[in-house]
């Protein structure tokens, strides 16, 4: 299964309509600074969101899910209510608690990746299974200038996850 995960398109609309036409996509994840622009999205493209800081308006949409795709678990958050500007140890812990395989993230505009092998310990948790751990950067308004945004290629042997270019 291939997914691509969007954050903080805070009003370029544009860009996520052509990178979703670019793509194909199927399955799109979004992590919130920018829920109106979702509406000029394909009504066959499968969106699960949540809500950001900027995000003033869409009260049923909630600020964390936790999403099955196959055999996997997938925190999503917009991260503003765990810091991550600052770190990242309270959100990793809560998505450990949850049992998540992928936390995904938004917030911060800058892109990150990393995979946290199980026995590491964070926030106090121990991770009990592998981990990945990604923000796909910023759609909208990129601190170094650049629009990213992230893929996940979700196959039974793992997980694939990838940052790119706009």
């Amino acid at each position: 299964m291939d997914i691509v995960v969007v954050s903080d398109t805070h009003g370029r609309h544009d860009r996520l309509a052509e990178l979703a036409r670019r793509t194909k996509c199927a399955v799109l994840l979004f992590l919130g600074d920018g829920l109106r622009d979702l509406n000029v999205l394909r009504d066959d493209v499968t969106v699960r969101a949540v809500r950001g800081n900027c995000d003033f308006f869409g009260a049923e949409i909630p600020d964390t899910r936790l999403e099955i795709f196959g055999a996997y678990r997938v925190f999503m958050t917009h991260g503003h209510r765990y810091g991550v500007k600052h770190d990242l140890d309270t959100l990793i812990a809560s998505a450990a608690n949850a049992e998540a395989d992928i936390l995904l993230y938004g917030h911060t505009h800058v892109p990150f990746e990393r995979a946290l092998p199980a026995g590491t310990v964070i926030g106090g948790v121990t991770l009990q299974k592998t981990m990945t751990v990604l923000c796909p950067g910023s759609l909208g308004d990129p601190r170094d200038g650049t629009p990213t945004f992230a893929t996940l290629t979700l196959r039974d042997n793992g997980i694939l996850p990838n940052i790119a270019k706009y």
